[in-house]
């Protein structure tokens, strides 16, 4: 099995910061409170089987039909549940001035610790892009975490905004990063999407998401094979076959 390896650059945080998690375990709030049918209160029953009843229950009346929720899309629970997620090691705060010039401050978690001796890590800026036709401002800020990743040869890293965790004020920027040759520093790259003022990101927010690539060739090659026939190979596509073609019956029986 392919290994990354972390290293905290600030041992004084051990006990407060927090380390890169697995992302099933942040997965959205949002999406935990979803339910797999719209307007279904009860837990799914596509885990105990699917019946008659389940059959009976997918028609609320005999105009509005249930359908399944993004929870039922496996895409997304692949996206969010895929590596691990990067939280806030302390609380950042942002100043974004009225032509998007943004200041970055941290406030370490821990009493006794002097940012301004000892800085926790450092923020950068760089004019990325040319005209602001592009990109509400030119220059991304760049934090630096508390962190380093070296990895076993042939792994890279995706790194992006945490996937499905909605933020209205800041999108992270997305990259893939060789990590086996040399330590690489994990950086909080973002753009802000919010409007001017002053803003904290809290202690223990989800920044990025961080998704292991094992580096090989792969060829995209044309088949002639039947989609039809992976079916039963593949109880999610099953489920999704069935929900296709019970919404399609009641469709065409409740007109």
């Amino acid at each position: 099995m392919k290994k990354i390896y972390i290293y905290n650059e600030c041992p004084e945080m051990e006990d407060t910061v927090f380390y890169p998690e697995p992302s099933v375990k942040l997965t959205p709030k949002w999406w935990k409170k979803l339910p797999f049918l719209n307007d279904f209160d009860d837990v799914s029953r596509l885990g105990n089987g699917i019946n008659q009843d389940f059959l009976n229950n997918f028609k609320k009346s005999k105009n509005e039909l249930k359908t399944p929720t993004i929870k039922g899309c496996p895409a997304v629970f692949d996206s969010i549940s895929s590596g691990y997620i990067l939280r806030a090691w302390c609380d950042i705060i942002v100043s974004v001035n009225d032509i998007y010039e943004i200041d970055v401050t941290e406030t370490p978690t821990i009493s006794d610790f002097n940012p301004k001796k000892d800085p926790v890590t450092y923020f950068d800026s760089q004019e990325m892009f040319t005209s602001q036709e592009i990109i509400k401002q030119k220059f991304i800020p760049k934090v630096a975490s508390p962190f380093y990743v070296k990895a076993d040869p042939g792994v890279s890293m995706l790194v992006t905004h945490p996937m499905y965790h909605f933020n209205e004020n800041w999108s992270t920027m997305p990259g893939i990063v060789c990590i086996d040759k040399y330590p690489v520093n994990l950086k909080w790259m973002f753009h802000w999407i919010g409007k001017p003022g002053n803003y904290i990101i809290e202690y223990g927010t989800p920044l990025l998401q961080i998704i292991p690539i094992v580096r090989q060739k792969v060829k995209l090659e044309k088949t002639n094979e039947k989609i039809e026939s992976l079916y039963t190979k593949c109880p999610v596509l099953q489920i999704q076959k069935f929900l296709k073609s019970s919404w399609e019956y009641l469709y065409k029986n409740t007109k």
